[in-house]
């Protein structure tokens, strides 16, 4: 049987603290997932990401981990807004309000920006990776779904249902993502596990195409070996110049996220398409305008005034 709350919050909704009677009206569902709902919501003339959970335990097992990550200052800080709980059809259900992140998958991103990008949308996941295991926490359950792009390559994770702190066992994962299903080493939450999900993400997003064919989420287990994904990296040409660094991600030789950023900065990359158009448009720019004034200042210098 279905309840009222799978069954969505209709758009239109004000949903009204029940402890601090602020209120949010629905705009749209953005996503779900294993613990609850996220819809975009209104403030006054503010928009918020408002998450729904389902079940009570996981949720406060993940707002407790955003209050840390909202304190720390990492940027992360303030990314947790309100938690309160509000009365719909009979029932109280838990909610809290974070920043609304706008972005692209990061598949859609490169298809548009190309390839080029990679490096610096990888370098920036790590550094999200850093700041979050620098406060105790794993993400657990990285994967595309979670991840958002925007701008020059900036990099926002979204959906933290999946958090847990280091050293306990994964709460939430994603078995494509997963270091187990793989064979790759156990479900402990360390730091190996986020880039073990790390270097799937970005074979994932840059060759949706292999995915596909491999149909990794139909493998059967005895299939299921990390030897199958250094294949696919081996192949990725899109990766090439951090293929060193993914492969290490994959093997389990990184002692740290840190570490491996430290990597992923000394590997050499092409220059984004983009960013190379603003510096040859920034410098031609300047040339003229460099030109306009040594013109005008000859002019004043020799002109016959009368």
């Amino acid at each position: 049987m279905t309840t009222s709350f799978e069954q969505g919050v209709p758009t239109g909704t004000i949903i009204q603290g029940k402890w601090h009677k602020r209120e949010y009206r629905v705009e749209r569902l953005l996503g779900e997932g294993a613990n609850g709902k996220v819809y975009l919501v209104r403030k006054g003339t503010q928009s918020f990401a408002l998450k729904i959970g389902f079940d009570t335990a996981d949720d406060q097992s993940e707002v407790n981990a955003l209050k840390a990550l909202s304190k720390s200052g990492t940027s992360f800080k303030h990314y947790l807004l309100d938690v309160d709980d509000f009365h719909y059809q009979g029932r109280d259900l838990p909610f809290c309000v974070m920043r609304y992140v706008k972005g692209q998958t990061l598949s859609d991103f490169v298809m548009h920006r190309g390839e080029d990008w990679i490096y610096l949308i990888g370098m920036n996941l790590l550094r999200k990776l850093v700041e979050l295991h620098g406060q105790g926490y794993i993400f657990g359950d990285l994967k595309a779904e979670n991840m958002l792009v925007s701008g020059y390559g900036d990099v926002e994770l979204i959906d933290f249902g999946g958090v847990t702190p280091a050293g306990r066992s994964v709460k939430q994962f994603t078995e494509v993502y997963d270091r187990g299903y793989w064979g790759g080493g156990s479900r402990s939450a360390d730091e190996g596990y986020d880039l073990f999900a790390f270097a799937i993400l970005l074979i994932g997003g840059t060759d949706r195409a292999a995915m596909r064919k491999q149909g990794l989420k139909q493998l059967l287990p005895q299939n299921r070996t990390v030897e199958t994904l250094l294949d696919m990296l081996q192949e990725n040409r899109h990766l090439s110049h951090v293929q060193t660094v993914l492969r290490k991600a994959l093997l389990g030789q990184y002692g740290s996220s840190r570490e491996a950023l430290a990597d992923w900065r000394r590997q050499s990359y092409p220059r984004p398409a983009l960013a190379s158009r603003v510096v040859r448009g920034s410098w031609l720019k300047l040339c003229f305008a460099a030109s306009l004034l040594l013109f005008g200042f000859t002019v004043y210098l020799f002109w016959p005034f009368p």
